[in-house]
Protein backbone atom coordinates (compact mmCIF):
# COMPACT_ATOMS: atom_id res chain seq x y z
CA UNK A 1 0.00 0.00 0.00
CA UNK A 2 1.57 3.46 -1.00
CA UNK A 3 1.78 6.10 1.78
CA UNK A 4 -0.23 9.05 1.86
CA UNK A 5 1.56 12.56 2.31
CA UNK A 6 0.89 15.11 4.54
CA UNK A 7 -0.64 17.79 2.61
CA UNK A 8 -0.96 19.82 5.35
CA UNK A 9 2.49 19.52 6.92
CA UNK A 10 3.92 20.05 3.61
CA UNK A 11 2.09 23.20 3.32
CA UNK A 12 3.12 24.31 6.46
CA UNK A 13 6.64 23.36 5.60
CA UNK A 14 6.04 25.38 1.95
CA UNK A 15 5.48 28.49 4.42
CA UNK A 16 8.78 28.17 6.62
CA UNK A 17 10.11 31.60 7.29
CA UNK A 18 11.99 30.83 10.40
CA UNK A 19 15.82 30.53 8.42
CA UNK A 20 16.90 28.23 12.03
CA UNK A 21 14.86 25.49 11.02
CA UNK A 22 14.47 22.97 7.67
CA UNK A 23 11.62 20.79 6.90
CA UNK A 24 11.49 16.93 5.00
CA UNK A 25 9.78 15.09 4.03
CA UNK A 26 9.68 11.55 5.40
CA UNK A 27 8.44 8.87 2.31
CA UNK A 28 8.15 6.16 4.26
CA UNK A 29 5.72 7.80 6.83
CA UNK A 30 4.41 10.39 5.03
CA UNK A 31 4.94 12.86 7.83
CA UNK A 32 7.47 16.04 7.64
CA UNK A 33 10.04 16.22 9.99
CA UNK A 34 11.26 19.47 11.28
CA UNK A 35 14.51 20.30 12.45
CA UNK A 36 16.15 23.18 14.58
CA UNK A 37 19.42 23.56 12.70
CA UNK A 38 20.79 25.84 15.29
CA UNK A 39 19.90 22.66 18.26
CA UNK A 40 23.59 20.67 18.67
CA UNK A 41 22.12 18.04 21.02
CA UNK A 42 22.83 14.42 20.39
CA UNK A 43 19.36 13.60 19.91
CA UNK A 44 19.36 16.51 16.55
CA UNK A 45 22.61 15.60 15.34
CA UNK A 46 21.25 11.77 15.19
CA UNK A 47 17.70 12.64 13.80
CA UNK A 48 20.21 15.36 11.19
CA UNK A 49 22.85 11.86 10.28
CA UNK A 50 19.50 9.96 9.52
CA UNK A 51 17.98 12.19 7.03
CA UNK A 52 21.43 12.69 5.05
CA UNK A 53 22.15 9.28 5.55
CA UNK A 54 18.67 8.88 3.77
CA UNK A 55 18.52 11.92 1.75
CA UNK A 56 17.01 11.43 -2.11
CA UNK A 57 15.86 7.94 -0.96
CA UNK A 58 13.38 8.21 1.99
CA UNK A 59 13.83 12.45 2.81
CA UNK A 60 13.25 15.09 0.88
CA UNK A 61 14.42 18.47 1.75
CA UNK A 62 11.01 21.44 1.78
CA UNK A 63 12.18 24.88 0.61
CA UNK A 64 10.34 27.03 2.83
CA UNK A 65 9.78 30.93 2.16
CA UNK A 66 6.22 30.67 0.21
CA UNK A 67 3.70 33.16 1.41
CA UNK A 68 0.48 31.62 2.09
CA UNK A 69 1.00 28.42 -0.15
CA UNK A 70 -1.88 26.98 -1.30
CA UNK A 71 -3.19 23.13 -2.05
CA UNK A 72 -1.49 23.93 -5.82
CA UNK A 73 1.64 24.76 -4.06
CA UNK A 74 1.75 21.70 -2.74
CA UNK A 75 1.28 20.06 -5.62
CA UNK A 76 3.37 21.49 -7.63
CA UNK A 77 6.47 20.76 -4.89
CA UNK A 78 5.60 16.99 -4.96
CA UNK A 79 5.49 17.12 -8.87
CA UNK A 80 8.73 18.77 -9.21
CA UNK A 81 9.66 15.91 -6.53
CA UNK A 82 8.23 13.23 -9.10
CA UNK A 83 6.24 11.89 -6.09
Amino acid sequence: MAVGYNRDQIRIALAETDPNFSNYLDLQTGEVIKIQDTDDSPAAEQLRGQIMEGYGDRYRYIPGGKPAPEDADVQAWLDAEGL
